[in-house]
């Protein structure tokens, strides 16, 4: 698929993207995941030229929306994106939640919380 910065806001709120990370996540075959994962690597690039613009709201979007999605496979992708998108917004204790919570998404360790 080819993005453009503009396109890629239309794609965020779209089912495409929920299309594009079902085909990594769940692709037939390896050329069909590589597939998907190179246009997510386009966002994602896309979304790098927006951070230049000072549109920082396009990758805590697209971190957002990964995030949502549940899968493991996205964790870095995730951590990559929205606590910079975050501490570029100036909100530095957002982007220290991201990072802790998904160093503790699984299920056993949910609660934080003493016994």
């Amino acid at each position: 698929m080819q993005f453009t910065l503009t396109s890629t806001l239309t794609v965020l709120l779209s089912g495409e993207l929920k299309k594009i990370l079902k085909r990594i996540t769940e692709g037939k075959d390896e050329k069909e995941k590589e597939q998907g994962s190179d246009d997510l690597q386009e966002i994602m690039t896309l979304v790098q030229f927006a951070n230049d613009e000072c549109d920082y709201g396009m990758g805590l979007e697209l971190g957002l929306d990964l995030f949502c999605f549940g899968s493991e496979r996205f964790q870095t992708v995730i951590l990559q994106l929205m606590p910079l998108a975050y501490r570029l917004l100036g909100r530095d204790e957002f982007a220290e939640i991201v990072e802790i919570h998904l160093e503790n998404r699984t299920r056993a360790s949910l609660s934080q919380l003493p016994s």
